[in-house]
């Protein structure tokens, strides 16, 4: 959970390249319409190079929080389909995990000072949070 309360969940499947535009049909049609209705915000999709014939897809998540958290995964857990399209994925995919993220340093929302030199070790402040859950 970061700063603003929000969870980040990476989802990383590999799969060889011929089974890319499959599984990502499968995951549109099958998957992320539960997904959004679990709660789940989907933020970005990439894919990436896993080696000579394998591609890697990465999907980065939101929740609002972390009630909303427990409350995908209870949701999750009683619904079979989920766990249906997860069986299938496994039947072809070369790699997959899940993880949930929080940052390590605070992120700037503000530029420096523009009295601050290059070499300064002076750090921008992050603009204070409303609380709100957008």
């Amino acid at each position: 959970m970061n700063a603003d309360g929000h969870v980040h969940i990476l989802d990383q499947v590999t799969l060889t390249n011929d089974q890319v535009s499959l599984w990502l049909g499968q995951f549109h049609d099958r998957y992320l319409p539960g997904a959004l209705g679990r709660g789940m915000h989907l933020d970005r999709v990439w894919r990436s190079p896993a080696g000579r014939d394998a591609t890697t897809v990465h999907i980065l998540w939101t929740l609002p929080g972390i009630r909303a958290f427990y409350a995908m995964r209870g949701a999750a857990g009683a619904d079979p389909s989920v766990a249906a399209f997860w069986a299938a994925t496994d039947g072809y995919a070369l790699d997959r995990g899940r993880r949930a993220l929080q940052p390590t340093i605070p992120t700037p929302t503000t530029a420096p000072d523009a009295e601050t030199s290059p070499g300064s070790s002076a750090r921008p402040t992050p603009a204070a949070s409303t609380g709100a859950n957008a």
